[in-house]
């Protein structure tokens, strides 16, 4: 089994990179051939609706988030692990995540049935963000056939590195990793 990590925190070793290096170590524990990708270390344009894709063809972006897409298509999983600024994912994760556009119109491609945990890590109190975290499994993930398997949130961490007390949390993060 192949599982890309991705990091959607503009962060390294921050709570989001914590919370998804515990899901890859599950994963690997497992047997998984893991990948971790660092969303704000790669060149990724955002989507500039030219409808090129919808000829079947590849993102007319000649970037890095072509490369992650074709990743993506090869895995089994994805792990996307972002922080929650502002009552939504970080601008480096939907960045990437509105490139899934280039996949829905091309007919060659698919996500369909590829398994996706979702990680959040928030400021405010767990729970705080339901509601956008529903709504972000059902787009861009289950819109583009993903199955997401697994949501799981941190809430109340403020400093960076803050999530490593949160034990509980961590080990749910690995017993996911290790089911995947």
């Amino acid at each position: 089994m192949k599982v890309i990590g991705l990091n959607a925190s503009p962060r390294v070793n921050g709570n989001s990179d914590i919370f998804l290096d515990k899901v890859l170590k599950g994963a690997s524990d497992n047997g998984a051939e893991v990948a971790k990708f660092y969303l704000d270390k790669l060149n990724i344009e955002p989507c500039h609706a030219c409808e090129h894709c919808g000829d079947g063809i590849d993102c007319k972006n000649n970037d890095d988030g072509n490369m992650l897409l074709d990743e993506i298509l090869s895995a089994d999983a994805i792990v996307f692990s972002s922080p929650i600024y502002y009552g939504q994912m970080s601008a480096q994760g939907k960045t990437f995540t509105d490139r899934f556009y280039s996949i829905s119109r091309n007919s060659q491609k698919s996500l369909e049935g590829t398994k996706s945990v979702l990680l959040f890590a928030q400021g405010a109190p767990a729970g705080t963000y339901d509601q956008y975290i529903e709504l972000t499994k059902a787009s861009p993930f289950s819109y583009v056939g993903m199955d997401v398997i697994d949501t799981l949130t941190a809430g109340d961490i403020h400093e960076s590195g803050e999530i490593k007390e949160n034990t509980e949390i961590l080990d749910k993060a690995y017993e996911i990793g290790k089911s995947l």
